[in-house]
């Protein structure tokens, strides 16, 4: 059985270093626990470390791996890819895990009587840890004063009433540099209060004003759980020192959805401040604010002159390798191709809208950057504007592509000198450039879109196969063209669960229905689910693929149930699957070494699979017929 690492919460959360790359530890899991919308999960783990214990909460990879992996209490998991996370108001430890391996079942019970809350005693404790948060509580304990006696605190309070009269009285005169704390401000109903700087904001601040633009609004958004249903919206608001996020909700978001327009000055203050929530936010600042019916936001008419318009931190696109994939980068190019906008459903049956847009700058380099819903559907820029993408994801399988995160939002033809400096270059040099593509690697979508890269990089079967393409820790991905010569009738699919939002397998009762263990409940009937293997060949070698439901279904045409119909009417499947043989795709093969009874093989599976453009097949063969006589 493989070994937790003794210790590992704490290293990671009083070790700066760990604290930013939490990965390769092994935590054993004690509890699982389903929270959240039930159309859109989030799975809640206790994780231990062999002395202290904490939660942790799967996301995007995460989650498919729990869904296909069978996740249960007593496994060991190994961190591959997380974030670390401090609530310090709510002093709470938590560690995000966007990837992980199992690397042990079924471990002993854990003893939690010899176990420690790691929030508990890090809270206890926080001069322990080198993590800035936790510093910052050390140091704001070690200045706190002794307690006081009822006396004593009445009359600190008034000498402290006297002291705020008086500064009130007095004017705020600041002639430092935009960065500093506060700024002169003009008359109003916020007359004579201090400004604070975006960046200085935070929950140990108390008495703050901001002077800042509206850099982006949201539209009205509806949400709906388990505890009721209601409406947010956000906006960032800019000032010369950062950004930072604000949501409203439900009643107070239909007043300050009003009030608040795109690009104009306000003075915000009395805001709760809380932590920001990265995967809702693209955002750089530690916090965000939440505007309720205490907030006070007032249009700001005059003295706008030290407030910028926006704010970019654009990356250019051949420094992406560079780019950890936890960040959220701007970016900036000229659009090449706009892709025709296609449906993409997720194993869990939701439906989204999404396009894909190819830019590329000045460094030569273009990459494919995926819009979602609204933003997506509405996209109408032409090929040759200059495009800005404020807050997006790198994606990163053997490849690099760009999405869009909630929050996020384009600008086109910015006036900014960068665009300007861009612009100048494509309409002189870069219309002739030939750009170095990052092909998409992601595979997930169920049709639409170029997924399968440049077809000068695609593999033969024997390629993958002598570069042992799978054996690395987290497998390889690939493209491939080949024939299907044999689609294998049994076990094509399996009996899962009905539930919306979960596949586990049900197993059939003496009463006829179909139980399903994780969700502790007896359907009547089963929700079939492909598992489809076919057999693909080329001009070199031959190989296994496993197709899941949305592969299966894209290649067959009819859904797992339909074909289980089939099968238990007496046709012959064998006659349905002809039709498909010797018929030629595209294939994304994603190869990952398994390990069964101390023996190890490749398993292949199909991510996306396309028809054959022969368009493209013979231009690339002119290609290499003109490169031979050069």
């Amino acid at each position: 059985m493989a070994e937790i690492s003794n210790k590992g919460l704490y290293q990671i959360f009083t070790d700066n270093d760990k604290f930013n790359n939490p990965v390769n530890f092994n935590f054993q899991i004690f509890n699982i626990k389903k929270t959240g919308d039930p159309s859109k999960p989030s799975i809640l783990i206790m994780i231990h470390d062999g002395t202290y214990h904490t939660k942790a909460l799967l996301r995007e990879k995460s989650l498919e791996n729990f869904s296909q992996k069978n996740l249960q209490v007593g496994d060991i998991i190994r961190v591959i890819e997380g974030e670390a996370a401090l609530l310090t108001a709510k002093k709470k430890c938590v560690l995000l895990i966007d990837d992980y391996s199992v690397v042990s079942t079924n471990g002993p019970a854990i003893n939690m009587e010899k176990s420690q809350m790691l929030e508990s005693y890090l809270y206890q404790n926080p001069h322990l840890s080198n993590v800035a948060q936790l510093r910052e509580l050390a140091g704001s304990a070690a200045s706190s004063p002794a307690p006081q006696k009822p006396q004593q605190q009445q009359q600190q309070q008034q000498q402290q009433q006297q002291q705020q009269q008086q500064q009130q009285q007095q004017p705020v005169m600041n002639t430092s540099t935009p960065k500093s704390s506060f700024n002169q401000v003009k008359p109003s109903s916020m007359e004579q209060k201090p400004i604070f700087a975006i960046e200085q904001i935070s929950p140990y601040q108390n008495m703050w004003t901001i002077k800042a633009r509206v850099s982006f609004k949201s539209d009205m958004k509806k949400w709906s759980n388990q505890k009721g249903e209601g409406k947010l919206f956000n906006v960032n608001f800019l000032d010369e020192t950062g950004e930072i996020r604000a949501t409203s909700f439900n009643d107070n978001a239909e007043k300050y959805y009003e009030m608040l327009q795109e690009g104009k000055i306000y003075y915000v203050s009395k805001a709760r401040v809380q932590p920001s929530k990265p995967a809702f936010s693209n955002l750089k600042h530690p916090y965000e604010l939440q505007l309720d019916r205490d907030s006070i936001v007032e249009l700001c008419t005059d003295n706008t002159d030290n407030v910028p318009n926006v704010k970019f931190d654009i990356v250019k696109l051949n420094d992406l390798d560079n780019v950890d994939k936890t960040s959220t980068i701007d970016v900036m190019g000229i659009i090449q191709t706009v892709e025709p906008a296609f449906k993409l459903q997720t194993k869990s049956g939701k439906t989204y809208d999404r396009r894909d847009v190819v830019i590329g700058d000045d460094t030569g380099v273009s990459i494919s950057l995926g819009l979602w819903n609204k933003p997506a559907l509405e996209f109408s820029l032409p090929e040759g504007s200059v495009l800005v993408a404020k807050g997006c994801k790198v994606t990163d399988f053997n490849g690099k592509s760009l999405s869009m995160i909630p929050g996020g939002h384009l600008i086109s033809n910015p006036e900014i000198p960068e665009a300007y400096e861009l612009k100048g270059w494509y309409d002189n040099y870069g219309k002739e450039t030939k750009f170095l593509n990052l092909k998409r690697e992601s595979g997930l979508a169920t049709g639409g879109g170029n997924y399968f890269g440049n077809i000068s990089e695609r593999k033969t079967i024997q390629q993958a196969k002598d570069e042992n393409l799978g054996r690395s820790e987290r497998g390889d991905f690939f493209n491939i063209k080949g024939n299907i010569t044999f689609i294998r009738a049994e076990n094509f699919a399996y009996p899962a669960c009905s539930s919306p939002d979960c596949q586990k397998k049900v197993i059939e009762q003496p009463d006829g229905t179909w139980r399903c263990e994780k969700c502790q409940i007896n359907h009547p009937q089963p929700n079939y689910r492909y598992t489809l293997s076919i057999s693909v060949f080329d001009e070199t070698d031959q190989i296994w693929l496993t197709l899941f439901d949305d592969q299966a279904n894209q290649l067959l045409g009819i859904s797992a149930n339909e074909l289980n119909e089939m099968k238990n009417s007496g046709q012959e499947l064998s006659h349905f699957f002809n039709k498909f043989q010797m018929k030629e795709y595209n294939f994304r093969v994603r190869a990952r070494e398994d390990n069964y009874n101390n023996e190890s093989r490749i398993r292949y599976s199909c991510s996306n699979l396309g028809k054959v453009d022969f368009n493209a097949e013979v231009e690339h063969l002119s290609d290499l017929l003109l490169s031979s006589f050069n």
